[in-house]
């Protein structure tokens, strides 16, 4: 399981970054710095965001869940629909944790290490502060432990959420009407980009990790500009320096003033 989700993980950030090389929606020097720094943090959040399956995993064990005795086996769902279930589950928890983190201002503290990435592509998929990540996965593991759905589709849905997410944080162009057919469907690159704008209003908007569905649901869904966010301002407004940039200065973002 380690060893096929850390090759997914490498496999969707080479694949992005290709892409990003033969259709960039920014062109520009290679910012090796910036990618040196958010790859210090991935090696650190890659490791918290893989614990979710993995302690799943031990407290099925630990607990005794067999296939066939969590809350989804008992509801009489077949093994497709315990799929679906455990995808929807796990992807509107990510959608409410995700909100919550702009909403909470202790959770937005650690979230803002994300979101102070001054450019965006596929390397900031994981800058994620490890305090961020470890509270996703403490929040994560109970429901599915409640739940008890097979191991293979939690499995499933984090290396479909790890594709998508890397996808979306791409510096990537694609054909507008291609882009505007996705929207309703799954996150994509130009969805994602007004999430990490620096005007709040937008930032506030578009959680989505994998299904735009939650933000149309709950009206979290902003609208997306026709030039795929080229214009937009990423980052936050202030740590936009270079000493705000360093993987030192991130870990101890949430603890400044």
């Amino acid at each position: 399981m380690v060893q096929l989700y850390i090759a997914a993980a490498v496999l969707c950030l080479a694949a992005v970054l290709f892409l990003e090389s033969l259709a960039p929606l920014h062109s520009g020097d290679v910012p090796l710095r910036r990618w040196a720094h958010n790859g210090a943090l991935s090696v650190l959040s890659v490791g918290t965001v893989l614990a979710t399956p993995l302690l799943f995993w031990a407290a099925a064990g630990a607990l005794g869940l067999r296939p066939g005795s969590g809350w989804l086996a008992r509801w009489g769902l077949p093994p497709w629909g315990q799929w679906m279930i455990t995808f929807i589950v796990m992807d509107g928890l990510a959608y409410a944790l995700h909100r919550l983190s702009h909403v909470v201002p202790w959770l937005w503290r650690l979230h803002a290490v994300h979101h102070s990435d001054v450019q965006l592509d596929a390397t900031t998929t994981h800058r994620h502060h490890p305090l961020e990540s470890l509270l996703t996965t403490a929040a994560t593991v109970p429901v599915l432990v409640l739940l008890g759905p097979p191991v293979l589709a939690v499995l499933a849905y984090s290396v479909v959420a790890l594709a998508v997410s890397t996808a979306s944080h791409g510096n990537l162009r694609l054909p507008a009407a291609l882009d505007r057919w996705l929207w309703p469907w799954v996150e994509t690159p130009a969805y994602h980009r007004l999430h990490h704008s620096a005007h709040q209003p937008q930032t506030d908007s578009n959680y989505a990790t994998v299904l735009p569905l939650f933000d149309h649901l709950l009206r979290s869904a902003g609208e997306v500009p026709g030039d795929a966010g080229q214009l937009l301002t990423m980052g936050l407004r202030s740590q936009r320096d270079a000493a705000s940039q360093t993987v030192w200065a991130l870990l101890r973002a949430p603890f400044r003033d």
